[in-house]
């Protein structure tokens, strides 16, 4: 049995040997057939900056690879391929960032960076906060007048070189029209645009809130609105969020008396007693949100106005830590007597909130 099956694969041996090579040789020319060597841009991602650093020029967007496969695979995961930055290696000035590695590459796969750096050009920006001030056009009807308005935000910062940001000392809102207007609203205004090379920190929108009340006197029982709420005793290292910007009172008075006199009469505070530890760099207390009692400062003239009703009597403050922001000279909690209600005033004329 052995010696017939060997006979029969001696058989004609020289002719299956060659068929053999044969097959071998289509069979490589078919796997050659399926790979692909190509040469391809994948994009490059840079890390994100902190806030007063910047690319100062546009950086390159891709560099070329040669990547190595069988065909279907490349041609599909290419498109997910990119290089990648460290962010240790960015540095201020300008300077050659080593691409480390090509992310998003299937294994089977080779890819050969053809390029080994890429020229970075990074610039310190500055940083600055200014106020926002709101123009008005127009005037109300007659019998009624524009009494108050609060803005939110009240600053913004903004960066860009040093020598650009010392032109910049506010920034004004587009106009908004007054007339027609018998109640109060509230307007969302776009910053318009800064000059080139002066970026905003945060949202472009700013919220503006404007109180118009009738010119009538009235006695007894009356409420008002549009108190706004301001903060004493502010850490001027943190900013505080309250959850309502204003109040409403209702009030009793035996002598008749302009809304205006108790709007321009009136200061509603919460006490921002928290602080900011530089040290631990953490805000004190942890526990947030602080929930504060609002309490009405009536000047001399109002002293026989009786407040009723507050509402809302309490709200809640959060606070973050500001950053690039001078220290505010927030005056102190007014005593029962109204004695520091002008300070506190003069206070808001120069920082609505």
């Amino acid at each position: 049995m052995l010696r017939k099956l060997r006979a029969n694969i001696l058989r004609n041996w020289k002719a299956k040997l060659a068929s053999l090579l044969i097959a071998c040789v289509f069979y490589i020319n078919l796997q050659n057939s399926k790979i692909l060597i190509k040469t391809i841009n994948v994009p490059i991602e840079y890390p994100k900056l902190s806030g007063n650093l910047s690319y100062s020029k546009n950086p390159e967007k891709s560099i070329p690879v040669r990547v190595e496969g069988l065909k279907d695979v490349v041609n599909y995961y290419s498109q997910f391929m990119k290089a990648v930055i460290d962010s240790e290696d960015v540095q201020i000035g300008v300077t050659e960032v080593p691409i480390k590695k090509i992310v998003g590459v299937p294994s089977g796969v080779k890819v050969t960076k053809l390029r080994k750096t890429v020229p970075v050009e990074i610039e310190s920006r500055g940083l600055k906060v200014v106020p926002i001030e709101a123009v008005f056009e127009g005037t109300p009807p007659p019998n009624f007048e524009k009494l108050t308005q609060i803005l939110s935000p009240t600053r913004i910062t903004i960066s860009g070189k040093p020598q650009d940001l010392e032109k910049i000392s506010k920034i004004t809102l587009p106009e908004i029209s007054l007339t027609d207007k018998k109640e109060p609203f509230a307007r969302t205004v776009r910053i318009p645009d800064l000059p080139k090379g002066v970026g905003i920190l945060g949202s472009r929108d700013v919220t503006v809130n404007v109180n118009i009340i009738p010119l009538s006197y009235k006695s007894g029982e009356q409420t008002v609105a549009g108190i706004p709420i301001t903060c004493s005793g502010l850490d001027g290292r943190l900013e505080p969020e309250l959850s309502e910007e204003q109040v409403a009172i209702r009030y009793f008075s035996l002598k008749p008396i302009r809304s205006a006199q108790v709007l321009t009469g009136i200061v509603a505070q919460v006490p921002c007693n928290y602080i900011y530890d530089p040290v631990k760099d953490k805000i004190i207390p942890e526990l947030q949100p602080q929930v504060a009692k609002v309490r009405i400062i009536k000047n001399k003239d109002l002293k026989g106005i009786e407040v009723l009703q507050i509402n809302p009597e309490k709200i809640e403050i959060r606070y973050k830590v500001k950053e690039g922001s001078p220290k505010n000279d927030i005056p102190s909690d007014p005593g029962e007597d109204g004695s520091e209600l002008e300070n506190t005033k003069s206070w808001l004329e120069k920082n609505p909130s």
